[in-house]
């Protein structure tokens, strides 16, 4: 599977580069890990360079990683704080690959093979596509032997995670301990003022207040700034109509692309397993050892296979037709070495057991012919000849619209391209067209292109759109006289003092529940009454969710010496004072769940054993970070 791709990738060109790595666990910045070639170091970790080309790679990636999961509201404004970042994320990454290397994990190819082939990213119909991989890899800023040692990278800092998170273990008081706290009960009341209650008192807004308010709020009260653009737009499916191959070239492609329309070799498979579980002694391990050894000179001797195993269990079913990916890793070895119908493997040790396996019929590798293929020879054909014009077109117009940041005519002249035209649109919100795109909203509303009025960079709109943008036009923001918000500022006052008097009263009454007033007769004296809940868990849905967060952050009552205490909360339609009597610890029903909060808590120790791990590995390590990186 390696060699096949290694072999079929060459040449291959990634017109379009997508914002981020689309698999979930490509890390940030890990493809400038296996880049080299740049002279300028930014940090050293136990003597291996980090350089200014890896982080120049990785804060690109994870710039836009964040602009497009946050947009305007990116929690990140300095550039300085997030090239730390990502300069952190490369010196984890050397540090624990460095730290597993010397602890002797390896990550063999077979294994990078098995954990590419099961990724449903590159899966058709539950099958490993090759084609699906090339498109894939087409879209993104990773080469294919950089992916690959993606995946080595990231199963090798798996490895000590797992076996710390794997064998941690829990003791019965922590367990016992957590489901007291996860399972708690408390027994309340509540009574809420309603804001309601005092809005029959007369509340008069003086202008001079509007005034003030309308002063001080100016921010608030003005028309959103609003542009619309010229961009050119081009759209890689636009380009697909312009590549007519004959079928002499068809041909050609589907001959250097064989492999890819080639069925691999398929086995239908039978076996016999010997069990063997994890918590085996060493005794029980040689028992199952000599019987599968003597089920394997059985059948050597001419015994059915069928016969010998027929008292033992199994593991791969003889009725589907398999390839080598769908076969366990384990297994892959040996299957590969049954060449003939019939033909049956030695005893392989698994997690499982021992296992033989026995090849039932074969499939050699068929190549499929070119008439069958020819209309998926015709689609990968077109969309790479299609890439590679989008290649050569986003350079061009890159070029063209930099050389003349004052208009896209000469591009849009020279490339046969429309000018098109947007909506007016705002910075937050934009229309039905070009200008939903978020990336696009900010870059119109940069600093280069609104205010020094320059064409764009190439803005790759997903991963099939490329566009250049300009201003044509600008509505600046401006303030609303106060003539036109007067009564909205009024409603705002109103409502501020309607809510001002009702936490006035909440917290008035408050003082008298907690200097021992009776709760009841407080209650009567304002035509309220208290909701009894009886005793609620933390997780509970039988009263909103600001109620019950404030049931348990109070105090017990038997740790302070009361027979109640009382707390008030905010809530959408008014103030509601807590009472809380008493607290019950949690507990479980049965083992079951027991047994279920255990491994929650060896989980949770688990992850927080890695977490040490990781900060004494930092620790140990020698970083150096060059002052001025």
């Amino acid at each position: 599977m390696l060699q096949t791709i290694r072999e079929h990738t060459q040449g291959w060109i990634a017109g379009i580069i997508i914002s981020i790595i689309i698999l979930s666990f490509a890390l940030w910045g890990i493809h400038s890990y296996f880049v080299g070639g740049a002279s300028n170091v930014v940090a050293k970790v136990n003597g291996i360079d980090i350089t200014k080309e890896q982080l120049a790679i990785a804060y690109e990636r994870m710039r836009r990683q964040i602009q497009i999961q946050y947009g305007a509201n990116s929690p990140i404004k300095d550039e300085t704080a997030l090239k730390s970042r990502a300069l952190q994320a490369l010196i984890d990454i050397e540090v624990l690959k460095q730290a597993s290397t010397s602890q002797g994990y390896l990550i063999s190819d077979q294994q990078i093979d098995a954990y590419l082939q099961g990724m449903p990213d590159f899966q058709v119909d539950g099958q490993f596509s090759f084609e699906k991989f090339q498109q894939v890899m087409a879209a993104t800023m990773l080469s294919t032997s950089d992916f690959l040692e993606v995946i080595r990278t990231n199963l090798l800092l798996e490895q000590p995670k797992l076996g710390i998170v794997l064998t941690s273990f829990a003791l019965p008081d922590e367990t016992n301990y957590t489901i007291s706290l996860v399972n708690q009960e408390r027994d309340i009341d509540y009574l809420t003022l309603p804001f309601q209650q005092f809005a029959k008192e007369a509340i008069t807004i003086s202008p001079e207040k509007v005034q003030a308010y309308y002063e001080q709020n100016k921010n608030s009260f003005m028309t959103p700034e609003q542009v619309n653009l010229d961009y050119i737009e081009v759209s890689l499916k636009d380009l697909y109509a312009s590549v007519n191959p004959t079928d002499a070239a068809l041909k050609n492609f589907y001959s250097e692309n064989i492999n890819s329309y080639t069925k691999p070799m398929q086995w239908k498979l039978q076996d016999i397993l010997v069990p063997v579980t994890a918590t085996a002694s060493d005794d029980e391990v040689a028992q199952a050892k000599k019987k599968i050894d003597s089920i394997a000179a059985a059948i050597q001797g001419g015994q059915d296979f069928t016969v010998s195993g027929k008292s033992e269990s199994h593991v791969i079913t003889s009725t589907n037709w398999l390839t080598l990916g769908q076969v366990t890793t384990e297994l892959q070895k040996a299957v590969a070495e049954l060449s003939a119908k019939g033909q049956v493997s030695a005893p392989v040790r698994t997690a499982k057991g021992f296992v033989i396996v026995k090849a039932v019929d074969i499939a050699e590798p068929k190549i499929q012919p070119f008439d069958i293929v020819k209309t998926a020879v015709k689609d990968s054909y077109v969309r790479q000849h299609a890439e590679e014009k989008m290649s050569d077109v986003r350079e061009r117009l890159a070029d063209m619209t930099y050389e003349h940041p004052e208009s896209l005519q000469f591009a849009a002249k020279n490339l046969n391209l429309p000018v098109q035209t947007s909506v007016l649109f705002t910075k937050d919100k934009g229309g039905n067209d070009i200008s939903q795109s978020k990336k696009v909203r900010e870059l119109a509303f940069s600093n280069d292109v609104l205010n020094m009025q320059n064409n764009s960079d190439v803005i790759q709109i997903n991963p099939e759109t490329i566009a250049v943008i300009r201003i044509k036009s600008h509505i600046a923001s401006a303030l609303l006289p106060l003539s036109s918000v007067s009564k909205q500022i009024e409603d705002k006052l109103r409502t501020a003092a309607l809510e001002s008097t009702t936490e006035k009263n909440a917290n008035e009454l408050l003082a008298k529940l907690r200097s021992g007033a009776d709760a009841a007769v407080l209650a009567k004296s304002l035509n309220l009454n208290w909701n009894k809940t009886g005793y609620l868990g933390r997780y509970s849905t039988h009263v909103d969710t600001a109620i019950l967060d404030l049931a348990f952050q109070l105090p017990n009552p038997a740790t302070v010496n009361k027979q109640t205490v009382y707390g008030v909360t905010r809530m959408p339609i008014g103030y509601t004072i807590v009472a809380l009597h008493a607290v019950k610890a949690g507990s479980v029903a049965d083992n079951k769940q027991f047994h279920v909060f255990a491994e929650q808590v060896q989980t949770s120790e688990g992850v927080l054993e890695y977490e040490l791990y990781k900060q004494s590995q930092m620790k140990a390590a020698k970083i150096k970070v060059t002052p001025s990186f």
